[in-house]
């Protein structure tokens, strides 16, 4: 029998922000499960990588799993590979903090394992060719990608068994190509069909090397994944036939193979890889990942913010810092640029309110040190700039304070995209607007809403009901779910009709650009549009007032002969720091309204409140003129997660609503007082 090499690499990972609970139950089904049963074959060779999200979990909370990870480390066992600190899409971040995070990754395994790191995991094997020079300077020998990368590259799959390098001469990497098909296998198939793999491929190839480098949650934390894993015995029979087999099969770490002696250390060829990543990734970005900073605007708004916060902390000189407080901007900003909350595939990603939160609190956190920085002299400060934020030639303004950074895009509606409340670290306009997504076709053909054959196939058998609930959440938004998003509709709209989109636009400005200016200490908005055909312009200010206030001014102006009958609506998404806990209740003056779970109209009011009974933050409007109504309602999306499809709360909806009766050449001006009430220090 030829001689067959085996690379294993496993990828221990949470998101940044996950709940405790999720990830002490990772640790408990999958982590430390992995461990009991690899303690027991220390001649079973393997890599790890460890993401610093679950690095600094352990640490704070299992050090003596780490401990049995280095004991595995120094009798040989376990190679740990690097990687970005906090799993950064290295193509999504800027070229400093790719080395950066490296570097910060390195020397916690240097630290840590008093090992000298070797090898990188590039998160989600998001490749692009420039990074070869990236993990060369910062002295990385090899990475492991998946083999759909050597595919694009005009490779075949049947040569893909030793290692390539790639990148310009003196800055290229060795890549190793871990195998789509051990990845559906493992731990998935029985072992003896491992085996029975293994000798196919050594029959046909003379020493090969197979690759295999997948998440290490597949072994007891995917659904369903723990009972076969352990209880059923998988692991145990999986170590044992590669035991049983070990004069022909041999496990082998990756930076071994490179300088080994038996085999052959010589690459198989030098290429170049394409830009590319694992194939459901590439279907899920349509070919690229940075595709989802265009399909969704909240992605591309967070990536643009984490982009701005560290040109900020970059752009200050050196000597302006504290060692300890530039260290903790930069591990702030890093924490920041964790991948999961960025994009959507089969996990909740991006649809999941949790994860965005704690990626702008960290990004906050992250500003909030270098404004000390900046303005150190300063108790009480406020600034406004205008930037080209999302790097597309638009300008958009950012109204920025001790307490507030308020994030303006003219371009889109004039709307405030982003509203930090610094205090908290909190994005209080943290929204998801409802997109559609190809999976809902199969939720809606499990309902029997739909007939095609296809779609039916499709479906998920492990999904055996969906919430009938369901059938009526699948509409989708045509602009971003920010705040003052400006709306002319007709009398006869109902709430209902609003929230399922069924209404006409009587107005153009829902998602129009405004022209925008600093006049003094505010953001002036103006745009000249069409009501009913009917020519009107919109004039909005945006100021801060005082420490914890907002005021927003409007005028209406109707520039037509005729007089424009219609109503108008200013609508704000908010998301509270616990969202669509019970703690929140809407309500006016002193009467209880409802909690942000309902939907509902109050009229005939000057004031409207999101109230906390847990005493942490309430939310206030006051009105200059009295709106005919207001409804509020919550914004749901419905997402796919490895468990279940999920009906997520993404914000509160408040729709105040004027009367707009305006006589030709005349206006109507009011003012809204946004009040932020921190009860607890």
């Amino acid at each position: 029998m030829n001689k067959i090499y085996f690379g294993m690499c496993l990828h221990f990972h949470q998101p940044i922000g996950n709940f405790d609970n999720i990830v002490e139950r990772a640790y408990q089904n999958c982590y430390k499960s992995f461990l009991d049963v690899f303690e027991r074959y220390p001649d079973i060779k393997m890599a790890f990588h460890f993401s610093g999200c679950l690095l600094d979990y352990f640490e704070d909370n299992h050090p003596d799993f780490l401990d049995r990870v280095k004991a595995m480390v120094d009798r040989g066992q376990v190679e740990i590979i690097g990687g970005g600190y906090y799993e950064p899409i290295f193509i999504s971040i800027p070229e400093k903090d790719r080395a950066g995070q490296i570097k910060m990754m390195t020397e916690y395994i240097k630290k840590r394992f008093k090992q000298k790191v070797q090898g990188m995991w590039t998160p989600e094997r998001v490749w692009s060719p420039e990074l070869s020079k990236d993990f060369n300077r910062a002295g990385m020998k090899y990475s492991i990608l998946d083999d759909e990368h050597f595919i694009m590259a005009g490779l075949k799959e049947d040569e893909l068994f030793g290692y390539f390098t790639t990148g310009e001469k003196g800055k290229e990497i060795a890549i190793f190509p871990s195998s789509k098909k051990l990845r559906y296998m493992i731990p998935f198939k029985m072992p003896h069909e491992l085996i029975n793999y293994f000798k196919q491929v050594g029959a046909v190839n003379d020493r090969p090397l197979l690759t295999y480098g997948d998440d290490a949650e597949k072994f007891g934390e995917w659904p369903f994944t723990h009972d076969w894993v352990y209880k059923q015995g998988w692991l145990n029979k999986f170590f044992e036939e590669l035991m049983k087999n070990k004069d022909w099969l041999e496990t082998i770490k990756f930076s071994d193979y490179l300088v080994g002696t038996e085999h052959c250390s010589v690459p198989t060829k030098k290429i170049k890889i394409p830009e590319a990543s694992y194939q459901e990734m590439m279907e899920w970005s349509h070919g690229s990942w940075m595709n989802f900073l265009k399909k969704y605007p909240e992605t591309n708004h967070m990536a643009s913010k984490m982009h701005y916060v560290s040109e900020k902390i970059n752009g200050i000189e050196h000597g302006a810092w504290s060692i300890e407080r530039k260290k903790l901007a930069l591990r702030e900003l890093y924490k920041g640029q964790c991948n999961c909350a960025y994009w959507h595939g089969v996990f909740g990603g991006l649809y999941l309110y949790h994860l965005r939160k704690a990626i702008y609190e960290h990004l906050i956190n992250a500003d909030k040190i270098a404004d000390e920085m900046l303005h150190k002299d300063k108790k009480d400060w406020e600034d406004i700039k205008k930037v080209d934020l999302y790097k597309d030639k638009t300008k958009s303004f950012i109204i920025e304070s001790n307490n507030f950074s308020i994030y303006i895009d003219p371009q889109r509606g004039g709307i405030i995209r982003e509203l930090d409340y610094k205090p908290l670290s909190i994005n209080l306009v943290n929204s998801l607007a409802r997109h559609e997504e190809e999976y809902h076709k199969k939720i809606l053909a499990k309902m029997g809403q739909s007939s095609d054959p296809n779609v039916v196939r499709t479906i998920h058998e492990d999904i055996k009901a969906v919430d009938p609930g369901l059938k009526d959440k699948f509409v989708y938004d045509k602009y971003i779910k920010g705040c003052l998003v400006d709306h002319f509709i007709s009398e006869n709209v109902t709430i209902d009709d609003f929230i399922d989109l069924k209404y006409e636009e009587l107005g153009d400005f829902v998602n129009a650009s405004y022209k925008a200016k600093i006049e003094l200490d505010k953001i002036t908005l103006t745009r000249k549009g069409k009501v009913g055909g009917k020519t009107i312009a919109i004039i909005k200010g945006i100021k801060l007032k005082g420490k914890s206030q907002i005021e927003i001014e409007y005028s209406l102006k109707n520039l037509s002969k005729g007089t424009i009958d219609a109503i108008f609506g200013v609508e704000f998404n908010l998301t509270m720091p616990y969202l669509n806990s019970d703690r929140y209740n809407y309500s006016t003056g002193d009467k209880i309204l409802s909690n942000l779970n309902e939907k509902g109209s109050v009229s005939e009011t000057s004031s409207f409140s999101i109230k906390d009974s847990g005493k942490e933050l309430d939310i206030d409007f006051t009105f200059s003129k009295k709106p005919e109504n207001i409804w509020y309602f919550p914004v749901k999306t419905v997402s796919q997660s490895e468990r279940a499809y999920e009906l997520n709360y993404q914000s509160s909806c408040i729709l105040p609503r004027w009367n707009a009766k305006i006589p030709s050449c005349k206006q109507v001006s009011f003012s809204i007082i946004w009040s932020f009430l921190r009860k607890i220090c």
